[in-house]
């Protein structure tokens, strides 16, 4: 089948969605979708989506047609046939859309009708890709350094391979019914076990036994490659970490530091064959291991979709990675790709360059499983443990260390130099070997307490460099902490990423005098642009950073601009559904006519797409950081989610107007397996309260299940301060789905008001066709029409077409984390999905 596939032959094009949030799929693949839908509707195609997350944002597009449904193989194949599709995009969706289009072209059959195209890959190339063995079997016969894998079904056979393969070994699923599925095996009684397990997750029962390179260096390029067969690299990082840890866990550095260029030419070069081999048409990331010792290169994963390195690569070059990427999937080259006005005329063929060094440090949940009494393995190894992750720029290392760590944690608090003192040096030693979640404090104490770094570099398998450079971050602090009220020591501490708040802490003092202290001497921020050319060229720069250097290339956008405060990274609880009530309120301040900024540090959240703000500051959401923005921009508002208590107030304490997405600052609870949760939704406008419906909750899954005509007086008197949808909860000792609900009876055994959690509000959204997140932005500006006004007098008459049920995704925390408990999917959710419940 012929891969060349120009725009001209695409009539009706279908994108295939990733799904329920999960660990190592975050909200990439929808964002990716929803940038690049109105550009295919600008090429004169019909788009269709189809998706089964409640937070999709590209479900709510008005550039497609879409379809919230669960993702099957059936589901696909009928809009296929009912729409009439010709093509099929499914590697914006990840692995997640590239198995599910890939079974549905295996189960594909005569009474069907054609295959529709596939874009990007052809057939056979997608097919290959889907099948490790195969696509390692494939690079191998073109001379390309792999791993050699072994397939096998029977333990019998696994034991046999244990005398000519020696330990580790990496243990993987083949044909897996979920992602993270590698595992070590270090010990021979682990071996049977961890055979049995990689089974259960192999749709065929099979697994991949391949000898483990833990300890040596990861390397990833993220390269493209157009129809004429021109190649390009946009974009490179490397993992503090060695192999051994999940890459996701792995704190990440762009661009490479130390790995020598020779390596990395040839990196390139081998990631360059591999794109002309697969015939691909689109973006592609390449994951390396490389032997320090003996200079080898082992080519370690091919992806050639959408994943979170393409997107983390996007925001920290400014290449228009998604763009540029659906333009080479239809064909076009990458001469003839035409970008919009607010990038450069020739960016798609410029490979970007940096000036700056960007930092991925990842959040894990550890801290909140504690505070509700559930213990985990904190232990990182080849299976995921965090649950996103946030991004620091800077113009060195430790700057850009800095300010991840603060965009991770809010505030130093938990990553105080001292929290580390009270760990013994055996202790500590254990955690070198084996690492947690603290691992840079870890390496900073190691330092301090007069570790060689020679040595910290055998114990980790972490190259010296690193070390080198936490050194100097701790000779600096500790300098600066015994330099009180030195504007020297200000000075400097300032040019290397440190907070006010953490210098206030060194001085025993408040952030605020520090600001103060700063202004005073003439230490002012200034923001430089994320550009692919690093500003070697034209361009219409909408990302920045902020550093302390003599320049400032960021001025007031306009004096009407609203700066909206993004939820930084996901977390258990929040999830995806933040991001996207964020999201929501970026598109709704556009379709205002508001220009909009945007300070956020998510990589994978979709409020940082180019096309949802006229300005982005990439830069951690402290107050402090907040404020130097404010002080700059002057918005006539600041959007911010209601859990940011302590922001919302400080604003508001300087005379800002404030807008809140009323939100809870913990995640309610979700319903045992005995209890219902019932909520009474209403929508408040700033002055009346709209009834809404009735909502039954229970352990795993959400219905409306009833529309009562009237709100009580006792619920009318009850006092809110700001616009948005609330519920009356109440808790029934039932676990039958509620035809009729008498209102009368809430309150018997007790009942109270909260903010609608985010994820509810999506549900809502999507199946009443009521745009909720919208129209509390709209009240919040005194934007409500006299349309919107009839809306909501209606809303409680309202009745959803389908019968479709939010429900919890299956995450599988025991591979994950291992708790000694049962973990709440409602106050720890990852990803949810949804449920026809209409068939039952």
């Amino acid at each position: 089948m012929s891969n060349t596939i120009t725009n001209n032959k695409i009539k009706k094009l279908l994108f295939i969605g990733s799904g329920a949030n999960n660990f190592g799929q975050e909200a990439e693949h929808d964002a990716a979708i929803y940038q690049v839908m109105p550009e295919l509707r600008g090429h004169g195609i019909d788009v269709f989506v189809i998706d089964e997350n409640p937070y999709a944002l590209s479900l709510e597009s008005l550039a497609a047609k879409t379809f919230w449904q669960p993702l099957t193989v059936h589901n696909i194949k009928k809009i296929i046939r009912d729409e009439a599709i010709d093509t099929v995009v499914p590697l914006f969706g990840g692995d997640v859309s590239l198995r599910l289009w890939a079974d549905v072209v295996q189960s594909w059959s005569h009474g069907d009708g054609n295959v529709p195209n596939t874009l990007g890959l052809n057939i056979d190339m997608l097919l290959k890709v889907n099948n490790l063995p195969a696509l390692t079997d494939f690079m191998a016969k073109n001379g390309l350094p792999v791993i050699n894998n072994y397939v096998l079904k029977a333990q019998d056979e696994a034991n046999e391979l244990l005398r000519t393969l020696h330990l580790p070994l990496m243990v993987r699923a083949l044909h897996p019914n979920q992602s993270n599925t590698r595992h070590i095996v270090e010990r021979l009684d682990e071996f049977e076990d961890t055979i049995n397990l990689a089974k259960s997750q192999s749709v065929t029962q099979e697994v991949i036994i391949s000898r483990a390179i833990n300890g040596l260096k990861e390397i990833s390029l993220e390269i493209l490659r157009d129809v004429r067969g021109n190649k390009m690299q946009i974009g490179a990082s490397e993992d503090m970490d060695p192999i051994g840890i999940h890459t996701a866990d792995s704190l990440s550095v762009s661009p490479i530091l130390t790995v020598q260029d020779q390596l990395i030419s040839q990196m390139r070069d081998y990631a360059f064959r591999i794109a002309d081999m697969l015939q691909l048409q689109g973006v592609m990331h390449v994951q390396f291991a490389i032997d320090d010792d003996d200079r080898e290169i082992y080519i370690i994963k091919v992806s050639p979709y959408i994943d979170q390195m393409a997107t983390r690569m996007a925001l920290a070059t400014g290449y228009p990675t998604m763009l540029v990427a659906i333009n080479l999937a239809m064909g076009i080259p990458l001469e003839d790709i035409k970008l919009p006005h607010n990038f450069g005329t020739n960016t798609a063929m410029m490979e970007p360059m940096m000036d700056h060094v960007v930092v991925k440090l990842p959040v894990f949940p550890f801290g909140e499983l504690a505070e509700a009494g559930i213990d985990v393995n904190r232990q990182l190894n080849s299976v995921q443990k965090s649950v996103g992750s946030t991004l620091g720029f800077g113009r060195t290392f430790i700057e850009a260390l800095e300010k991840a760590i603060r965009s991770a944690h809010f505030n130093n608090a938990s990553f105080s130099p001292t929290n580390m003192a009270h760990i013994n040096d055996d202790e500590l030693i254990q955690q070198l070997i084996h690492p947690q979640d603290n691992r840079v404090l870890l390496l900073i104490e190691a330092i301090k307490r007069g570790y060689e770094i020679d040595e910290l570099a055998e114990l980790t398998a972490i190259d010296e460099f690193y070390f080198h450079q936490l050194q100097h971050l701790h000779k600096l602090e500790s300098e600066i902490e015994s330099d009180i009220d030195s504007i020297t020591s200000l000075r400097r501490g300032k040019k290397y990423g440190l907070s006010d708040g953490l210098i206030a802490r060194f001085w025993h003092t408040d952030f605020n005098i520090i600001r103060t202290l700063a202004k005073e001497n003439d230490i002012r921020v200034t923001y430089k642009a994320v550009e692919p050319s690093a500003g070697e060229f034209p361009e219409n720069a909408r990302q920045y950073y902020a550093t302390y250097e003599s320049e400032n290339e960021s001025i007031q956008i306009d004096q009407r601009a609203v700066l909206v405060i993004g939820s930084g990274a996901f977390r258990m609880g929040d999830a995806a559904s933040a991001g996207y009530a964020t999201a929501i309120t970026m598109s709704e301040l556009r379709r205002l006519q508001y220009p909009t900024i945007i300070m956020n540090n998510n990589p994978s959240d979709a409020t940082l797409l180019p096309h949802l703000a006229d300005k982005q500051y990439l830069e951690p959401l402290e107050i402090s950081d907040v404020m130097k923005v404010v002080e700059l921009e002057s918005p006539q508002a600041i959007v911010i989610p209601g859990n940011r208590r302590k922001l919302i107030n400080a604003l508001r304490d300087l005379n800002q107007r404030v807008i809140v997405l009323p939100k809870e600052k913990h995640m309610p609870d979700g319903p045992n397996d005995r209890q219902s949760e019932f909520a009474l939704n209403f929508f408040f406008d700033g002055q009346n309260r709209y009834l809404i419906n009735v909502t039954q909750h229970l352990a795993g899954e959400m219905r409306i299940i009833a529309h009562p005509t009237t709100l009580s007086d006792e619920i009318l008197a009850i006092p809110l301060d700001n616009p948005g949808v609330y519920q009356v909860i109440w808790y029934q000792d039932t676990v039958r789905w509620q035809k009729q609900i008498h209102l009368s009876t809430i309150g018997n055994g007790g009942s109270w008001l909260r903010p609608m959690p985010y994820g509810q509000i999506a549900y809502l959204t999507k199946i009443m066709q009521v745009p909720w997140i919208r129209l509390t932005i709209r009240a919040g500006l005194n934007e409500l029409t006299t349309q919107d006004y009839e809306l909501l007098e209606n809303a409680d008459s309202m009745r959803a077409s389908e019968r479709l049920s939010m429900i919890s995704a299956d995450v599988n925390y025991q591979l994950h984390l291992q708790p000694t408990d049962v973990i709440d999917g409602t106050k720890f959710e990852v990803g949810v999905g949804v449920y026809d419940y209409g068939k039952e």
